[in-house]
Protein backbone atom coordinates (compact mmCIF):
# COMPACT_ATOMS: atom_id res chain seq x y z
CA UNK A 1 0.00 0.00 0.00
CA UNK A 2 0.87 3.56 -0.53
CA UNK A 3 0.27 5.95 1.93
CA UNK A 4 2.69 8.72 0.31
CA UNK A 5 1.07 8.94 -2.68
CA UNK A 6 -2.74 8.75 -1.64
CA UNK A 7 -1.91 11.77 0.55
CA UNK A 8 -0.50 13.53 -2.57
CA UNK A 9 -3.78 12.79 -4.79
CA UNK A 10 -5.76 14.20 -1.99
CA UNK A 11 -3.59 17.20 -1.57
CA UNK A 12 -3.75 17.63 -5.67
CA UNK A 13 -7.14 17.35 -5.48
CA UNK A 14 -7.09 20.88 -2.79
CA UNK A 15 -5.42 22.87 -5.36
CA UNK A 16 -7.00 26.01 -7.61
CA UNK A 17 -6.17 26.66 -10.48
CA UNK A 18 -2.32 27.11 -11.88
CA UNK A 19 -1.99 27.68 -15.67
CA UNK A 20 0.92 25.95 -17.86
CA UNK A 21 3.53 28.30 -17.66
CA UNK A 22 2.50 30.40 -14.47
CA UNK A 23 0.98 30.40 -11.30
CA UNK A 24 -2.54 31.57 -10.84
CA UNK A 25 -1.72 34.42 -8.49
CA UNK A 26 1.12 35.70 -6.68
CA UNK A 27 4.93 35.38 -6.54
CA UNK A 28 5.44 32.25 -7.20
CA UNK A 29 7.02 31.32 -11.02
CA UNK A 30 5.98 27.81 -11.16
CA UNK A 31 3.17 26.14 -13.34
CA UNK A 32 0.84 23.82 -13.33
CA UNK A 33 3.36 20.53 -13.70
CA UNK A 34 5.54 22.26 -11.04
CA UNK A 35 2.84 22.48 -8.81
CA UNK A 36 1.90 18.99 -8.62
CA UNK A 37 5.45 18.26 -8.68
CA UNK A 38 5.84 20.51 -4.53
CA UNK A 39 2.62 18.62 -3.83
CA UNK A 40 3.73 15.22 -4.84
CA UNK A 41 7.15 15.89 -2.88
CA UNK A 42 5.01 17.39 0.14
CA UNK A 43 3.92 13.93 0.14
CA UNK A 44 7.15 12.77 1.46
CA UNK A 45 9.17 12.05 -2.24
CA UNK A 46 11.75 13.22 -3.15
CA UNK A 47 12.88 14.80 -6.61
CA UNK A 48 15.70 13.36 -8.97
CA UNK A 49 16.60 14.95 -11.82
CA UNK A 50 16.13 13.91 -15.35
CA UNK A 51 19.83 14.46 -16.10
CA UNK A 52 21.04 12.06 -13.91
CA UNK A 53 19.24 9.41 -17.01
CA UNK A 54 20.20 10.69 -19.87
CA UNK A 55 19.02 7.49 -21.70
CA UNK A 56 15.36 8.23 -20.20
CA UNK A 57 13.40 9.79 -23.57
CA UNK A 58 10.04 10.18 -24.66
CA UNK A 59 9.51 7.04 -26.96
CA UNK A 60 10.87 4.59 -24.33
CA UNK A 61 8.43 6.59 -21.82
CA UNK A 62 5.38 6.23 -24.30
CA UNK A 63 6.22 2.35 -25.00
CA UNK A 64 5.73 1.58 -21.10
CA UNK A 65 3.06 3.88 -20.93
CA UNK A 66 0.98 2.06 -23.58
CA UNK A 67 2.03 -1.79 -22.98
CA UNK A 68 2.33 -1.74 -19.46
CA UNK A 69 5.82 -3.52 -19.26
CA UNK A 70 8.60 -1.46 -16.79
CA UNK A 71 11.55 -3.59 -17.79
CA UNK A 72 13.43 -1.17 -19.84
CA UNK A 73 12.25 1.64 -17.80
CA UNK A 74 14.02 -0.03 -15.03
CA UNK A 75 17.20 -0.12 -17.20
CA UNK A 76 17.94 3.38 -17.73
CA UNK A 77 16.36 4.23 -14.42
CA UNK A 78 19.09 2.04 -12.16
CA UNK A 79 20.11 3.55 -9.52
CA UNK A 80 16.50 6.17 -8.98
CA UNK A 81 15.85 5.09 -5.42
CA UNK A 82 11.67 4.43 -4.39
CA UNK A 83 10.16 7.00 -2.37
CA UNK A 84 10.96 9.72 -5.51
CA UNK A 85 9.97 11.39 -8.98
CA UNK A 86 11.35 12.76 -11.94
CA UNK A 87 9.87 16.50 -13.34
CA UNK A 88 9.08 16.51 -16.96
CA UNK A 89 11.50 13.30 -17.57
CA UNK A 90 11.32 13.87 -21.30
CA UNK A 91 11.10 17.47 -21.39
CA UNK A 92 8.42 20.23 -21.10
CA UNK A 93 6.35 18.90 -23.71
CA UNK A 94 7.15 15.45 -23.48
CA UNK A 95 5.21 12.51 -21.67
CA UNK A 96 4.94 12.19 -18.27
CA UNK A 97 5.15 15.70 -16.52
CA UNK A 98 5.92 13.77 -13.82
CA UNK A 99 7.44 10.22 -13.51
CA UNK A 100 7.21 8.66 -10.03
CA UNK A 101 8.60 5.58 -8.41
CA UNK A 102 6.19 4.89 -5.80
CA UNK A 103 7.55 3.41 -2.42
CA UNK A 104 6.12 -0.08 -3.14
CA UNK A 105 8.70 0.32 -6.33
CA UNK A 106 5.84 0.78 -9.20
CA UNK A 107 6.19 3.36 -11.59
CA UNK A 108 3.48 6.14 -12.32
CA UNK A 109 3.14 8.69 -14.90
CA UNK A 110 1.12 11.89 -13.92
CA UNK A 111 0.03 14.24 -16.44
CA UNK A 112 -1.02 17.40 -16.03
CA UNK A 113 -3.35 19.02 -18.42
CA UNK A 114 -4.74 22.89 -17.53
CA UNK A 115 -6.89 25.57 -19.10
CA UNK A 116 -8.08 28.74 -18.74
CA UNK A 117 -11.75 28.59 -19.92
CA UNK A 118 -11.48 25.12 -20.62
CA UNK A 119 -13.57 22.24 -18.83
CA UNK A 120 -12.24 19.49 -19.97
CA UNK A 121 -9.03 17.74 -21.49
CA UNK A 122 -7.53 19.19 -24.58
CA UNK A 123 -6.05 16.18 -26.80
CA UNK A 124 -5.20 16.85 -29.63
CA UNK A 125 -3.07 14.42 -31.22
CA UNK A 126 -2.94 12.02 -28.05
CA UNK A 127 -5.74 9.68 -26.83
CA UNK A 128 -6.19 8.83 -22.79
CA UNK A 129 -3.36 6.16 -21.64
CA UNK A 130 -5.34 3.79 -19.50
CA UNK A 131 -3.41 3.53 -16.46
CA UNK A 132 -1.72 6.97 -16.45
CA UNK A 133 -3.21 9.58 -13.72
CA UNK A 134 -4.48 12.81 -15.35
CA UNK A 135 -4.62 16.05 -13.25
CA UNK A 136 -6.85 18.58 -14.89
CA UNK A 137 -6.83 22.22 -13.61
CA UNK A 138 -9.55 24.37 -14.81
CA UNK A 139 -9.72 28.25 -14.40
CA UNK A 140 -13.34 28.69 -15.17
CA UNK A 141 -14.21 26.20 -12.49
CA UNK A 142 -11.27 27.15 -10.10
CA UNK A 143 -10.53 23.67 -9.15
CA UNK A 144 -8.64 20.38 -9.76
CA UNK A 145 -10.01 17.04 -10.59
CA UNK A 146 -8.33 13.42 -11.61
CA UNK A 147 -9.08 10.43 -13.23
CA UNK A 148 -7.25 7.96 -14.75
CA UNK A 149 -7.39 7.16 -18.83
CA UNK A 150 -9.46 3.88 -18.36
CA UNK A 151 -12.05 5.45 -16.89
CA UNK A 152 -12.72 8.47 -19.39
CA UNK A 153 -12.22 5.98 -22.68
CA UNK A 154 -12.86 2.53 -22.44
CA UNK A 155 -10.33 -0.08 -23.60
CA UNK A 156 -12.14 -0.90 -26.44
CA UNK A 157 -12.55 2.54 -27.64
CA UNK A 158 -9.29 2.92 -27.42
CA UNK A 159 -8.12 0.02 -29.50
CA UNK A 160 -10.91 1.29 -32.37
CA UNK A 161 -9.36 4.53 -32.58
CA UNK A 162 -5.82 3.30 -32.68
CA UNK A 163 -6.75 0.79 -35.34
CA UNK A 164 -8.42 3.65 -36.99
CA UNK A 165 -5.69 6.09 -37.41
CA UNK A 166 -2.79 3.47 -38.35
CA UNK A 167 -6.01 2.60 -41.61
CA UNK A 168 -5.39 6.51 -42.18
CA UNK A 169 -1.59 6.53 -41.87
CA UNK A 170 -1.47 3.56 -44.75
CA UNK A 171 -3.66 5.63 -46.80
CA UNK A 172 -1.48 8.73 -46.13
CA UNK A 173 1.76 6.81 -47.27
CA UNK A 174 0.02 5.46 -50.64
CA UNK A 175 -1.06 8.92 -51.40
CA UNK A 176 2.92 10.04 -50.70
CA UNK A 177 3.91 7.38 -52.65
CA UNK A 178 2.14 8.56 -55.47
CA UNK A 179 2.41 12.21 -55.26
CA UNK A 180 6.44 11.56 -56.40
CA UNK A 181 5.87 10.28 -59.54
CA UNK A 182 2.58 12.87 -60.36
CA UNK A 183 4.59 16.02 -59.30
CA UNK A 184 5.88 16.62 -62.71
CA UNK A 185 6.47 20.41 -62.26
CA UNK A 186 9.57 19.28 -59.25
CA UNK A 187 7.32 21.24 -56.79
CA UNK A 188 7.93 19.25 -53.46
CA UNK A 189 4.25 18.54 -52.61
CA UNK A 190 3.61 16.96 -49.69
CA UNK A 191 0.91 15.56 -47.01
CA UNK A 192 0.83 15.10 -43.48
CA UNK A 193 -2.05 13.68 -40.96
CA UNK A 194 -2.35 14.74 -37.73
CA UNK A 195 -5.58 12.96 -35.83
CA UNK A 196 -7.26 15.61 -33.73
CA UNK A 197 -8.90 14.14 -30.80
CA UNK A 198 -11.65 16.02 -29.07
CA UNK A 199 -15.10 15.67 -27.07
CA UNK A 200 -18.28 17.37 -27.70
CA UNK A 201 -22.34 16.91 -27.31
CA UNK A 202 -23.01 19.46 -24.71
CA UNK A 203 -21.53 19.48 -20.70
CA UNK A 204 -23.14 16.77 -19.64
CA UNK A 205 -20.76 14.67 -21.57
CA UNK A 206 -17.50 16.92 -21.32
CA UNK A 207 -17.33 18.94 -18.16
CA UNK A 208 -15.41 16.87 -15.74
CA UNK A 209 -16.21 18.88 -12.98
CA UNK A 210 -19.89 18.66 -13.39
CA UNK A 211 -20.00 15.05 -14.71
CA UNK A 212 -22.03 12.31 -13.11
CA UNK A 213 -18.70 10.05 -12.58
CA UNK A 214 -16.38 13.04 -11.45
CA UNK A 215 -16.54 11.28 -7.69
CA UNK A 216 -15.80 7.88 -9.07
CA UNK A 217 -13.02 8.80 -10.94
CA UNK A 218 -11.51 10.49 -7.95
CA UNK A 219 -11.93 8.18 -6.12
CA UNK A 220 -10.32 5.53 -8.24
CA UNK A 221 -7.40 7.14 -8.15
CA UNK A 222 -6.82 7.26 -4.80
CA UNK A 223 -7.83 3.52 -4.77
CA UNK A 224 -4.98 3.08 -7.62
CA UNK A 225 -2.93 5.45 -5.35
CA UNK A 226 -2.86 2.96 -2.70
CA UNK A 227 -2.30 -0.17 -4.36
Amino acid sequence: MSIQLHKAIEIILSMPFYKNENARSGSADYGHEAAVAIRIKSAGFTEYQKENFPKLKKGLLKKWAESGNDTDLRKVTAGLPVGTYILQPAGSQGFPDVLVKDFNDRFVAVECKSGQNGLNPMWNDNLPKPNIIYVLSSGKADATTVFLGKDVMPEEMLTSQQAMVKELNDIVARYKLANRTLDKYNRGWDIKFRPQNFQGGGGHLTNYFTHQDRKQCETNVLEFAKQ
